[in-house]
């Protein structure tokens, strides 16, 4: 019993949140210095599908983050791990929170720094060469980003001599290369967020990350994805393709389509919840209803534009060089297996590396498992999982 309290006490509890265009999702997490973070408690609240304006969602989102983490700390609290009925709750020391598309865009700039002679690497070189980054043309005449709502920026790869390395610091080279990951944030978003979070915890403002950094830093840990993929990571109303080389986001592009978009395209007349499920069904081979014919036969109908839509954002970052074969699903559970199937069976062979369809793979709790899992009882939540496993991440690189 000892040895159980004592490595519960070296366990930091923080709470995360996961936000996406139509929902939010909030979990307790405990940080273990040595294993995979644990999910205490998790709850995600959805905006209803409807139409409304920007403004209109983002105060939308702002409630639902609210209830949910009002939710997921009265779970925590009620937990064995909270305290339960003794009262002796673990505080919540830290937040976090992971803000994807539309609220958030991300582009990779790249510097190089030639020598004249060799030179051995230091760190205030790599930060040197980090800044010069954004005095480049590409970067200054840039106006995907906004300069006054930066919300991270990272170095993501440094290279010696053309090669990469993960461990430049003391190493000699010619020249070096610097890439920076860049996100910026809608500013309400971003102060809804911090605001929210600060006040239901109880706890400093959350650190902030863009959901590209939360992906391409998980699946650089896990080896169940490969180091060359385009990611398709798709929230209600937006989606972000990032094209990753080497661990590498090189290329990014978004487009204003989504879960709720498509679910429209699909269920014309029904209702988008009953949709959903009829679309995942017939995706699983389970569905053989007069609905499910005539979803099939919706989906027939609108798979054409889609393809359209998709292929022309493919051929955007496929312009100077074309695309990995592995694609990497980051998306609700419920459209998972029928987009997985379009990605694959759609022939967008022109933008591939090998001309030859994606192999498409989804991310999911299962993958990430030695990084993150779920107490008992808690519903496994793709968003909070890779939430969860960022932080665990980020913790024991501190």
């Amino acid at each position: 019993m000892l040895s159980l309290h004592v490595r519960a006490k070296r366990e930091k509890i923080v709470a995360v949140a996961d936000i996406g265009s139509g929902s939010a999702g909030v979990a307790v997490v405990a940080i273990s210095p040595h294993g995979p973070a644990r999910i205490i408690a998790a709850e995600r609240r959805r905006l209803p599908f409807e139409e409304r304006s920007v403004e209109a969602t983002i105060t939308g989102i702002a409630a639902q983050l609210s209830s949910a983490a009002e939710k997921a700390l009265a779970v925590y609290r009620a937990s064995p791990a909270g305290g339960g009925a003794s009262g002796a709750v673990s505080p919540i020391s830290s937040a976090y929170a992971i803000i994807r598309v539309p609220w958030t865009r991300s582009k990779t700039i790249r510097a190089l720094s030639k020598f004249p002679e060799e030179r051995q690497v230091t760190g205030p070189m790599i930060a040197e060469v980090a800044k010069a980054a954004f005095a480049t043309p590409s970067v200054a005449g840039d106006e995907e980003l906004d300069a006054a709502n930066i919300l991270e920026s990272s170095v993501v790869r440094v290279e010696l001599n053309g090669y990469p390395t993960a461990h430049p610091i003391g190493r000699r080279a010619h020249t070096l290369g610097v890439s920076v990951l860049v996100s910026d944030c809608d500013a309400s978003v971003r102060k809804n967020v911090a605001e929210t979070m600060s006040r239901v915890f109880a706890c400093p403002p959350p650190a902030l990350r863009s959901g590209t950094r939360a992906l391409l830093t998980v699946l650089r840990e896990s080896p169940a994805f490969p180091d060359d993929c385009l990611i398709i990571n798709m929230t209600s109303n937006a989606t972000n393709l990032i094209v990753v080389t080497g661990g590498t986001a090189v290329r990014h592009t978004r487009i204003p389509e989504g879960v709720r978009s498509i679910v429209k395209r699909i269920g014309e007349t029904g209702l988008p919840e009953e949709t959903l499920t009829l679309i995942r069904m017939l995706a699983e081979d389970r569905c053989e209803s007069e609905a499910c014919k005539a979803t099939s036969a919706a989906i027939a109908r609108a798979e054409p534009d889609l393809a359209r839509i998709f292929g022309e954002a493919m051929g955007r970052i496929a312009a100077t060089e074309r695309l990995p074969n592995a694609l990497i699903l980051a998306v609700q559970e419920d459209m998972a297996p029928w987009l997985s199937q379009f990605f694959s069976r759609i022939d967008f062979t022109q933008f591939t590396v090998t001309t030859q369809p994606f192999e498409a793979a989804m991310i999911t709790h299962k993958e990430i498992a030695d990084m993150v899992t779920f107490s008992v009882g808690v519903t496994p939540d793709p968003g909070l999982s890779i939430a969860g496993a960022l932080v665990n991440i980020e913790s024991r690189h501190d």
